[in-house]
């Protein structure tokens, strides 16, 4: 059989992204191999700066050659890729009807997304709110502070790095313990700056912690000279965080403040 498009298989699908940011776990078994090798090289297309050459996607993906030029063509054909102007593979234009359907899938409740505005107004950081679904961390609204430095907007998908996000250590704080287990038993607690928690004690310590104030903090532990602040909010059932983003040094000196902000807002949805 040609090593290219349409066999079947048991292969692990290595390189598509878990809640952790991790490959996924070896039980999880895409059941056609080219749907996963399609999927492998769009992600290694989005993930890079500017698009990628043939060979470059080859190498990094390590499939086959000609799986690879197969694939490379059927993905440009159905407008998932494009050629740039110096023949690099860059996301084509139907990857924005991806975008626009997740956008609706995930939508944020209209309460919710005025309160994120009228966070970021009333604080000037940069302020959005995050919930899980299926295992995995999602921003559904953001706002972006009006203070002349401010925290950037992020992505949409938040699932990498869960354990160094106030939001994600928020939110699995307040699961209960077999989703927690579930959580480190599938994690790579990996560091990103020398203040990450990366072991279980300290992330269960915090965990403690987090539910005796009533609020998370990521102290510099997902990017140093970051500090984020979440409480959480329930709506229709649900539980989301609540967020406030911002230079270390303007949210220690607010922070009193901004924690006062944030908890009038959501003082009714306790």
């Amino acid at each position: 059989m040609n090593n290219d498009i349409s066999e079947d298989t048991d292969e692990p699908l290595v390189g598509m992204p878990a809640k952790d940011g991790k490959d996924q776990p070896a039980a999880v078994k895409p059941r056609v191999q080219s749907v996963a090798r399609a999927a492998k090289i769009l992600f290694c297309v989005a993930e890079s700066e500017a698009g990628m050459s043939a060979a470059e996607i080859r190498e990094a993906t390590g499939l086959p050659t000609q799986a690879t030029y197969h694939l490379l063509q059927t993905l440009q054909a159905i407008s998932l890729l494009r050629r740039g102007s110096d023949n690099s593979y860059v996301l084509g234009l139907r990857v924005g009807d991806l975008i626009d359907g997740f956008r609706n899938h995930f939508s944020c409740p209209d309460e919710l997304r005025g309160i994120v505005k009228r966070v970021a107004d009333k604080t000037g950081e940069t302020s959005y709110a995050s919930g899980w679904y299926d295992g995995d961390l999602v921003s559904l609204s953001v706002e972006t502070g009006t203070n002349p430095i401010h925290a950037s907007t992020g992505q949409k998908h938040l699932g990498g790095f869960t354990h160094a996000r106030a939001s994600g250590k928020l939110l699995l704080a307040l699961s209960d313990k077999a989703a927690q287990d579930a959580f480190f038993r599938s994690s790579d607690l990996k560091p990103l700056t020398e203040n990450t928690l990366t072991t279980q004690e300290q992330l269960l310590a915090d965990f403690d912690e987090i539910r005796q104030v009533g609020y998370a903090l990521d102290r510099e532990e997902y990017a140093l000279g970051l500090t984020c602040l979440a409480v959480p909010i329930r709506l229709a059932g649900d539980t989301y965080a609540l967020c406030v983003s911002g230079p270390t040094a303007r949210m220690t000196r607010d922070f009193k403040k901004i924690l006062q902000i944030v908890d009038n807002e959501v003082s009714q949805y306790r």
